[in-house]
């Protein structure tokens, strides 16, 4: 596969997608205990939790964002680090960036509008779906809803629950207590942390508008109670986990390499 070298601001973007489909985990309070989860959705694309202590490793599928590498979220610093092993590069993205990306990127799509009401309407139309500018913002009305349904997915069961935007079904998730499938739960308030970030990113994505709505948008989801075994975007992708554990970890996954150079966002 030929490699396609995206700035991380894009890269960020693409990860953040398929890990929102991964989040929604609830957190505890008993003895820390290293975890991986595995999920596999029905185009085939695979992708990978990692947790130990305060610091969650992300996989990044090259299929998705065009680069070989993974995203380390530390909780006590509430940091999101891009790793590129293609190109020996890490980029840190505080609260601070990540937050002044989100605002240049409202800015940037509010002027692009002004610009192109003065356009004849057909002219506009293309011209918004060619930049990906045609999603509206809006104050994002999220909610979920208990199907009361269970259903088995592998070896456990799990509940139904919808989520709703402004009303609408926008998926449906299946989630079982994490104790039910052997994890410590204490792992899960470092990716609880890391969830609720994520959920912050989407939801000022949808209330913004632009093509950071059209692209985190369709992934939010906020917090549910319980580890997540199917996630079903409506008329889209469905995310199953694949595997589960809580083998003992190498820190060497959960660092930066010394050798790798910091890069800039922009």
């Amino acid at each position: 596969m030929p490699h396609h070298c995206q700035r991380p601001a894009s890269r960020i973007r693409h990860a953040l997608l398929g890990l929102a489909t991964c989040g929604l985990l609830a957190v505890g309070s008993s003895a820390q205990a290293d975890a991986m989860l595995h999920y596999v959705d029905d185009e085939g694309l695979e992708s990978q939790i990692l947790v130990r202590g305060e610091i969650v490793r992300m996989e990044l599928n090259e299929a998705i964002s065009g680069t070989s590498g993974y995203m380390l979220f530390d909780a006590t610093t509430d940091t999101l680090t891009v790793v590129d092993d293609s190109e020996q590069t890490f980029t840190p993205l505080t609260r601070e960036v990540m937050d002044e990306q989100m605002r240049a990127m409202t800015d940037m799509v509010s002027d692009l509008r002004r610009q192109m009401e003065q356009l004849p309407p057909e002219v506009r139309q293309q011209l918004e779906e060619q930049l990906g500018i045609g999603e509206e913002g809006f104050d994002a009305d999220i909610s979920t809803r208990d199907t009361g349904e269970q259903r088995e997915v592998g070896d456990f069961v799990c509940d139904e629950h919808e989520v709703l935007i402004g009303g609408e079904p926008q998926s449906i998730v299946c989630v079982a207590e994490s104790d039910s499938l052997g994890l410590s739960e204490a792992d899960f308030q470092t990716l609880g942390a890391l969830m609720d970030r994520l959920y912050e990113l989407s939801l000022s994505a949808l209330e913004a508008g632009g093509p950071m709505a059209s692209q985190m948008g369709a992934s939010l989801l906020p917090r549910v109670d319980g580890i997540p075994l199917e996630v079903s975007e409506r008329d889209g992708v469905t995310t199953r986990l694949a595997g589960l554990s809580t083998d003992e970890l190498s820190s060497d996954l959960f660092r930066v390499p010394d050798s790798y150079a910091e890069q800039d966002l922009f």
